[in-house]
């Protein structure tokens, strides 16, 4: 089968739908996996694989196969019934798998098949394309303006809806004019009413506004206070004068005496490197070592898996174990692998020689959560290249959750 090719871009227009606190495009690797192992590639290959491009705020839809991919709707009549019969049959089976994992006793599978259901929603018929005769959604996951479409709709052209109806308001009916006296009786009232508190403040019979004289005075009590406080400022003052006096004859005193010179301690010796217990627990489950080392570790008995996103898109990961030089040789809690579920798990991706120049990406995607293992899962990842220290990146992931922890740069 042919490598993955873009076949669509979208910009930052489209909103990302969620389940379970996840944006559904970021389930990809378990929607397809599942699908592929389920119903089979076809099903698998119905929806395009998401590339984000931080840089630009967009997403890159890759797809298998090779050849122009068409819209449905600008194929021929023929070519898009086919096309239409060939999704419905995919879209009706991929309910069914939705509706199957709904009714699993398992958390996780309920969860996956809520990610399903919102995953077969696009924005409108025109994020269907076709290639070679295959269906693919792009944009899948996704509305605009608030609105998508699921299966009901995607094999069948909409309809426009029909615009509100517009309502008529009965007419207002005008305010009742005032008489055009009634202005010029109203300010000659005010201007009464404004002489009559005139003629108050000037003769004011009554002394109402009468302000009383003012008056000051001094109790003895009151005197025999403010003299004791001149007395205890008096005092404070001198105190000060004699505290400033004492500290210059201190500091006079130590200028006159020789500093004492003290012999200064040897440092510590630096405490010796403490061994990478993760990398030791890789080597014991027979890891190799190479150029370049990226090491996941957990301490409980749920199923993660490391996968590392090359310069060129190639991911690796349980299903694509080899690529850009690299190879993942342990892979660990797989329910009914070769090797037993084990609460010390690790996973290891090593690169005998130089990887190729570019930016990689580390993803941690809890694949299932095994009997006796917790709701989260907290991990660990450790980078090793030659001639720098090793990093090592913290997270956590609950079922069916896919963390991008971060990633590192070749050559450094």
């Amino acid at each position: 089968m042919a490598d993955p090719s873009p076949i669509a871009r979208s910009d930052a227009a489209l909103r990302p739908l969620g389940a379970g606190g996840q944006r559904v495009v970021e389930a990809y690797p378990q929607i397809a996996a599942h699908l592929r192992r389920a119903r089979g590639p076809a099903h698998a290959a119905l929806f395009a694989q998401p590339v984000p491009d931080r840089d630009r705020a967009a997403i890159d839809w890759y797809a298998a196969g090779t050849g122009e991919a068409v819209p449905l709707d600008r194929l021929d009549p023929a070519e898009r019934e086919a096309a239409e019969q060939r999704l419905a049959v995919l879209l009706g089976d991929i309910e069914a798998e939705a509706a199957a994992l709904s009714a699993s006793p398992r958390e996780g599978d309920r969860l996956l098949g809520d990610v399903l259901r919102l995953a077969m929603r696009v924005p409108d018929r025109s994020w269907v394309r076709v290639r070679a005769g295959q269906p693919v959604l792009v944009g899948w996951g996704h509305e605009i303006g608030g609105q998508s479409i699921g299966p009901e709709l995607l094999t069948k052209p909409t309809e426009r809806r029909p615009g509100p109806m517009p309502v008529l308001m009965p007419p207002v009916a005008a305010p009742r004019a005032w008489p055009r006296w009634l202005p010029w009786w109203l300010a000659a009232l005010l201007a009464l009413l404004l002489l009559l508190l005139l003629l108050l403040l000037w003769h004011d019979p009554w002394r109402w506004f009468a302000l009383a004289p003012p008056a000051c005075i001094a109790e003895p009590a009151g005197l025999a206070v403010l003299d004791e406080q001149r007395r205890e400022e008096g005092r404070t003052a001198a105190l000060r004068a004699e505290l400033a006096r004492l500290q210059l004859e201190a500091g006079q005193a130590r200028l006159a005496c020789p500093p004492i010179r003290r012999q200064a301690e040897a440092p510590p010796p630096p405490e010796p490197p403490r061994p990478n217990e993760d990398l030791e627990r890789a080597r014991r489950e027979g890891a190799r070592e190479g150029n370049v080392q990226v090491v996941l570790a957990w301490d409980d008995r749920n199923d993660l898996d490391l996968a590392v996103i090359c310069p060129d898109g190639t991911r690796i990961f349980f299903e694509n174990r080899r690529g850009c030089g690299a190879e993942l040789d342990v892979d660990m809690n797989v329910a009914g692998g070769p090797r037993p579920i084990t609460s010390q798990p690790v996973e290891n991706i090593t690169w005998a020689g130089d990887p190729p120049p570019g930016q990689y990406r580390i993803e941690v995607t809890n694949y299932a959560r095994n009997p006796g293992g917790p709701a989260v899962s907290p991990f660990r990842v450790t980078i090793r290249r030659p001639g720098q220290p090793d990093q090592v990146l913290r997270g956590q992931a609950r079922p069916n959750q896919t963390v991008a922890v971060g990633g590192f740069r070749w050559p450094p």
